[in-house]
């Protein structure tokens, strides 16, 4: 009979055999970067809610949801009645009201905080794919913040929009090789069908249409990929024929129809893809900051500048070419940022994506530190998985201290000065609820849309960011008269029978002046915000746009309130170029 041996020593002896695989080894530069998205995602959820035309766009989710269909006009905004709208963000919208229904403006806070995180995470994904480099990838989305960050001041739809963004170039990035180096013949794509695209395309696009009205971009993603490939193969083989022969000729060509075709699965049919590449031409535009043009001693401008200071260092020190495709794509989002500055959102992860394979040339020049490099494959111990623990430590201790971990972990909610952004107008919003005056108002238009959020049902709002493109021209132009103090802004005051004044009194200074010594009128409200003034004798009831001498009806022009409601703070461009983009 033998004797066993001693279980200790056996211990001492075995090789030990992990649960886990080689490829759950993580090191210290995961440990870095899961640090960084865990404190870039408590920076979101911590961001406070602007006061501006997220509401918009919650009041029409929760609009939708009530009445179970898409709204024929504004609802909130009585002197745009009878214009028609087209809501190319009701999806989108609906996510909203159903957040702020279930959890309140906390949700609104988390899901914006999870959808911005999930949309860099893809980002990330598809710059490694691009790249071949983990360091890039992460240097390739900071650059994306650092260059599109004006994107990020107010909470609205287009992050729905920019996750469909992030998804695409998550596709293309799984077919498109990184162009060749100089000395090496160009890489071509694979020649297996690509059945991830063919899938993920038109799914892709007909949420994407329903959720936002920026596929568009997508759409011009995939058309460039197909031009810049057309000019490859017949670059290269100088024959026509050789076009109709090339399968990635014919598939980006198809790709490109099936998004258009995916992008009409909505209520609206072909008419959305008709308001949508028209909507630029509404006159409205012209008096928001968003649509200003590019000017480089901006913001925006010197942004732009960086990346193409970025681009000519990597076109002299790059090793490999710019593919057509690739030129194709920076030159139309470019082109795209000269007349809207708001492009430049769209503007950064194309550009970033671009020159991903360049930058990484460049990042794998720098000397690593031998810390963060990745050791060669070894025999596992449990010590090998020490990084791996502590990328999990990471992302719980960035759930835990989040205000997202409150609905699964309990907490107090926050309080009401840091959910909501500075100059959001709850004092005036929470007189005018309690102490309604009858008759029409005239409010900002940043702050309309939080009043029909907190319930001001009386007076009528003149007003609100996603009305700008809903109002006929005539109201708008009237509305600027005002806020302006243009000649006859008192005569359009009397002639909209308007009851109550609110003014913002840090972003309307001269209004602040104005409404004190304003004959016939009296101050009902003032706090730090700004000023509530009614009149001393009300007028009857408020004046129909439709009713105004010399208009007509309804504007000509159809408006769509879901883009409409994403405009910066707006009255006159000096008032704009203080307020967050």
């Amino acid at each position: 009979m033998s004797i066993a041996a001693d279980p200790r020593e056996r211990v001492q002896t075995d090789p030990l055999s992990p649960v886990l695989s080689q490829r759950y080894v993580l090191h210290l530069k995961h440990v870095l970067m899961c640090v960084g998205c865990g404190a870039f995602f408590l920076y979101l959820n911590y961001t406070p809610i602007f006061h501006s035309d997220i509401w918009g766009h919650v009041n029409y989710g929760k609009w939708i949801l009530a009445h179970r269909g898409l709204p024929a006009e504004d609802p909130f905004t009585p002197l745009a009645g009878g214009v028609p709208v087209t809501d190319t963000a009701w999806l989108g919208q609906t996510l909203f009201a159903l957040a702020e229904t279930w959890g309140g403006t906390e949700w609104v806070s988390n899901l914006f905080a999870l959808t911005v995180l999930i949309t860099y995470l893809v980002l990330m994904r598809a710059l490694y794919l691009r790249s071949g480099s983990l360091p890039t990838a992460a240097l390739g989305a900071a650059l994306v913040w650092l260059v599109g960050i004006g994107r990020y001041a107010i909470v609205r739809p287009e992050i729905f929009g920019g996750l469909c963004f992030a998804v695409l170039l998550w596709l293309v990035a799984r077919v498109q090789p990184a162009p060749a180096r100089r000395d090496e013949s160009p890489a071509d794509l694979p020649r297996e069908q690509p059945w991830g695209l063919w899938i993920g395309v038109p799914l892709l696009f007909i949420a994407w249409a329903n959720l936002h009205g920026s596929f568009i971009v997508g759409i011009a993603v995939l058309g460039c990929l197909f031009l810049g490939r057309v000019i490859e193969v017949a670059w290269r083989e100088r024959n026509a024929e050789a076009l109709l022969a090339d399968a990635w000729c014919r598939r980006w060509l198809l790709l490109t129809e099936l998004a258009v075709v995916a992008c009409v699965v909505n209520p609206y049919g072909i008419d959305l893809l008709i308001n949508v590449a028209t909507f630029s031409k509404n006159q409205n535009l012209k008096d928001i900051l968003e649509w200003y043009p590019l000017k480089l001693v901006d913001l925006e401008g010197i942004q732009f500048s960086a990346t193409v200071l970025l681009f000519l260092v990597l076109l002299r020190h790059s090793p490999r070419r710019f593919s057509p495709a690739d030129m194709l794509m920076l030159a139309v989002f470019a082109w795209a940022v000269a007349p809207a500055i708001r492009m430049i959102g769209w503007y950064a992860p194309v550009f970033v994506f671009v020159v991903a394979p360049h930058l990484a040339d460049l990042v794998r020049r720098v000397p690593e530190w031998p810390a963060l490099s990745t050791p060669p494959d070894t025999v596992l111990s449990a010590k090998a998985f020490r990084y791996t623990a502590l990328v999990v430590f990471a992302a719980w201790v960035s759930f835990a201290f989040s205000p997202t971990s409150r609905f699964l972990l309990g907490g107090s909610p926050r309080p009401t000065e840091h959910l909501y952004s500075s100059g959001t107008p709850l004092g005036i919003s929470k007189y005018l609820r309690e102490h309604p005056h009858p008759g029409q108002m005239w409010n900002p238009q940043w702050w309309g849309d939080w009043l029909v959020f907190d319930g001001v049902a009386e007076p009528h709002v003149f007003m609100t960011t996603n009305a700008v493109h809903v109002a006929p021209r005539q109201v708008w132009r009237d509305y600027m008269t005002i806020a302006n103090l243009q000649t006859g802004w008192e005569r359009a005051l009397d002639r909209y029978r308007v009851n109550t004044l609110v003014v913002d009194k840090k972003k309307q200074p001269a209004w602040d002046v104005q409404v004190r010594r304003l004959a016939g009128w009296v101050l009902a409200y003032e706090d730090d915000d700004g000023i509530v003034a009614i009149r001393s004798s009300p007028a009857a009831g408020p004046q129909p746009a439709a009713s105004q001498p010399g208009e007509p009806k309804h504007d000509s022009q159809t408006a769509d309130p879901a883009t409409a409601g994403e405009t910066s703070p707006a009255s006159t461009p000096e008032v704009d170029s203080a307020q967050p983009r």
